[in-house]
């Protein structure tokens, strides 16, 4: 037995409203459910976009650093220095493009690395000892991570919230 045959039958001009409305409803669905999948998928482009050169440094970064394991003395050292710092930077700039275009939140990736840069700049620069230097980055990412993270809420249109 069909699944019309087991409906009850309806009034002419009821079921006409109904089914409309029905129809209607579901066009809408599939067109936000479009245009939503349309934001989520598509990462925001770099401004070099044909060439991918965020991701030619990450990789150039990964080799120097294999290289650099393998390389005995300084140039080993230096070799793994530039490629950490090459990786890092193509890392870094994948995340700021994705988190400020609304694509995924790296609040706390981001806040980190600044609280990281805090840090290595207060071991350079000041005489003070670790415990308030660990505080300094600790509380310059207690202070980020809550302004990134509105930042990516309000760009995404409230995407991503916990």
């Amino acid at each position: 037995m069909g699944k019309r045959s087991r409906q009850k039958a309806a009034p002419k001009a009821q079921a006409a409203t109904g089914q409309s409305q029905k129809q209607r409803l579901r066009e809408r669905a599939d067109v936000a459910s479009r245009v939503a999948e349309k934001q989520i998928k598509e990462r925001p482009a770099a401004p070099w976009d044909p060439f991918p050169l965020s991701e030619l440094a990450v990789l150039s970064g990964i080799i120097l650093l294999l290289v650099g394991i393998f390389v005995h003395g300084d140039t080993g050292k230096g070799l793994v220095a530039a490629g950490v710092v090459l990786a890092c930077i193509g890392g870094l700039e994948i995340a700021l493009r994705e988190h400020f275009g609304g694509y995924r939140s790296h609040a706390g990736l981001l806040a980190g690395m600044l609280a990281l840069a805090t840090l290595i700049i207060t071991t350079a620069l000041l005489d003070i000892s670790r415990p308030i230097r660990a505080g300094i980055a600790i509380a310059v990412f207690g202070l980020v991570f809550p302004t990134l993270r509105s930042s990516f809420i309000r760009k995404s249109g409230g995407r991503g919230v916990i």
